[in-house]
């Protein structure tokens, strides 16, 4: 948010919906984390060799900093419990798609628009015809979405344009797809249409799926027997939306993801919580912990 959001839309409480900045996303889920651990520490509960608490500040900025610090404290772990809000109907997160960033670079070769073009290499039109192929990609793989977001080109208008760039998010369910459509990007590139032009291919960052497996459903199955005895009814989703939770993903981790109150509208002027499903929350929070941390499980 930005500088003084805080101010203008303070936190308030409209019935039992509570609306502000984060209040969702992700103050929530963190007071509901540390409201977790409070429970367990006063009912003596300590099955488990190490509960570590990891609070991040710069998630929604890719987590510059907190990358390595998250990847390194994942090592050795044998669970992880993201504290994301769960969704509007109450369930869980067992995926989330990874993302990759490319940059295509396109070369062409300057010439006086007017007087002699034969003797340009258009890099504005190569990219033209690469974003509609990369956009074509959509829908060839399932789970797997490409968007060109950004296309820059030229300087001027009485200029064949030498240089363009796209910048190129590829999001995929597996890491598998993301390496798929990686390739497709770079078979693309070698063949350009406009001649004497070429297109480099770079990777520019790579955050790995919180990929649904064996044991991320494992958890679910436990975190479901603990809300039934709550007299909870809940269920599990995939989203395209990254987090922290990727990262750890990444390590090979099992993951379950949504742990936090019920909310929504991240990001927006509308971002609500229920209040009345806080109590209900941090009880299925606290029981999972306790249940996971017991080896015998």
């Amino acid at each position: 948010f930005e500088d003084g959001t805080a101010a203008q839309r303070p936190f308030r409480l409209a019935g039992s919906i509570a609306h502000g900045p984060g209040v969702s996303d992700d103050k929530g889920g963190l007071l509901a984390g540390l409201a977790a651990l409070q429970i367990l520490d006063e009912a003596e509960i300590d099955d488990h060799a190490e509960i570590v608490f990891l609070a991040t500040p710069d998630e929604e900025i890719g987590s510059p900093t907190s990358r390595p610090v998250i990847e390194s404290t994942a090592l050795g772990m044998h669970y992880a419990l993201a504290l994301e809000c769960a969704r509007e109907n109450g369930d869980l997160v067992i995926a989330r798609k990874g993302v990759a960033d490319f940059r295509l670079t396109v070369t062409g070769r300057a010439a006086h628009a007017g007087i002699e073009p034969e003797r340009g290499a258009n890099a504005a039109l190569a990219a033209a015809h690469l974003t509609v192929v990369l956009q074509n990609l959509n829908g060839q793989w399932d789970d797997v979405t490409v968007n060109v977001g950004v296309i820059r080109a030229g300087d001027r208008a009485n200029i064949v344009c030498p240089y363009a760039e796209l910048r190129v998010e590829v999001r995929a369910a597996t890491l598998a797809g993301i390496r798929r459509v990686g390739d497709a990007i770079t078979r693309a590139a070698r063949h350009t249409t406009v001649p004497g032009t070429r297109i480099d291919v770079e990777q520019l960052d790579l955050c790995a799926p919180m990929e649904d497996t064996d044991r991320s459903r494992r958890m679910l199955a436990h975190a479901q027997d603990e809300a039934r005895a709550l007299g909870l009814d809940i269920g599990a989703t995939a989203t395209g939306g990254v987090g922290d939770a990727n990262f750890i993903a990444g390590t090979g981790l099992p993951v379950l993801d949504g742990l936090g109150p019920v909310g929504g509208a991240d990001h927006s002027p509308g971002e609500w919580l229920d209040t009345t499903t806080v109590p209900a929350r941090i009880a299925l929070l606290a029981a999972l912990i306790a249940r996971l941390g017991d080896a015998r499980q």
